[in-house]
């Protein structure tokens, strides 16, 4: 029994350090401005004035533009810090983001779970008048997107949902039940007002919603849907010493 007891000790305590940096320093930043930055090079990663919600971002790999996917409280945004925390060369990005979510709860104590919520998304459909856009032949689906715009060869109705959330305030799921890849371009005015309901111009173009649906005779309706939600239990605003 004390030889099983041995092991399971010797083997957390392996997990421990496998999950932890070799070296890690944290240090408070005061500047209220300025250019906030992450940087991850082959043995380091470096954060510049970037608020505990970025850095939180970083570690459980959660994109910037969904914030709905975290809750917390307010003073996340607030706070900023320095960070340097090195590991040794090679190791897998999913490692390091190990390291960074055991640094968090070691120096601010932070205690977080997951749960699912009802939260707003869009589900895309098919607008009244049937689709404009037609099934292409097969290949390697590519796209991106950007502040009012939108470009993509080959790429099925899921891709083009999750490529429009970019933009969104909300998820995007697909409800158009088109098989296929598609050529997608589109272009709107990311200062158009952009509602529930909005389907007007903003002055400099149309709004995604209408956008969509005249280009591509598809439509972002309103609903609610599941969405996994990250959720902080306790966090500490200072770190404990370096």
């Amino acid at each position: 029994m004390k030889t099983v007891l041995l092991l399971l000790i010797i083997t957390f305590t392996a997990v421990a350090e496998a999950q932890s940096f070799e070296a890690a320093s944290i240090r408070p930043n005061r500047s209220e401005g300025g250019i906030s930055s992450i940087r991850v090079s082959n043995d380091l990663v470096t954060m510049e004035n970037t608020s505990l919600k970025k850095i939180i971002f970083a570690a459980y790999s959660i994109p910037e533009d969904q914030e709905y996917r975290l809750a917390g409280p307010d003073w996340l945004s607030a706070e900023h810090f320095d960070i340097g925390a090195r590991y040794a060369a090679g190791t897998p990005m999913p490692q390091v983001r190990l390291m960074m979510q055991a640094l968090l709860a070691e120096r601010f104590k932070l205690t977080l779970h997951r749960e699912t919520r009802q939260l707003a998304t869009y589900a895309l459909v098919v607008a009244k008048g049937g689709p404009k856009i037609h099934a292409v032949d097969e290949g390697q689906p590519s796209g991106s997107s950007g502040p009012g715009r939108l470009q993509a060869t080959k790429i099925p109705m899921q891709k083009l949902a999750d490529l429009l959330a970019v933009s969104m305030d909300r998820p995007v799921t697909d409800a158009t039940d088109l098989k296929g890849g598609f050529d997608i371009a589109l272009q709107w005015s990311p200062d158009a007002t952009t509602t529930d309901e909005a389907t007007t111009d903003g002055g400099n173009g149309p709004s995604i919603f209408t956008a969509v649906q005249e280009r591509l005779g598809l439509k972002l309706e309103p609903r609610k849907g599941p969405v996994e939600v990250l959720v902080i239990d306790h966090m500490e605003k200072a770190p404990t010493e370096n």
